[in-house]
């Protein structure tokens, strides 16, 4: 019994944790290459940023936001990406993370165990 207890005590040090928070991802394809195109893009991503911000305003679930606005741009929402295709979708993309504050760090945090370091 007490080999069991210290073989499973040494298997949690060995164990990594890692936390990730996943934001939505948005993705936007350009009817074309031309300068008009791209600025329509460009300009259709900011308004997507300063809507995405009063839709998430006093709600938990992201997901379920993106899922009811995909009418909004004529976008899909799936595994977590907002995609926008402008005209025929053969020019150029502009992808990114959704976030309601882009001044905020969004690090991953990475814990490791001390003796898996150590010892490798």
């Amino acid at each position: 019994m007490k080999k069991l207890v210290i073989i499973i005590l040494m298997g949690l040090f060995l164990i990594s944790v890692k936390a990730i928070n996943e934001e939505p991802q948005y993705k936007i394809i350009a009817h074309s290459y031309q300068e008009e195109d791209i600025k329509e893009m460009y300009k259709i991503k900011n308004e997507l940023l300063k809507d995405y911000k009063e839709w998430v305003k006093g709600v938990d679930d992201k997901d379920q936001v993106l899922a009811d606005h995909q009418n909004d741009y004529h976008a899909t929402y799936k595994q977590g990406v907002y995609q926008i295709i402008l005209g025929n979708g053969k020019g150029k993309s502009l992808s990114g993370e959704l976030k309601v504050n882009y001044c905020e760090s969004t690090k991953d945090i990475e814990r490791k165990s001390f003796l898996f370091d150590w010892l490798f």
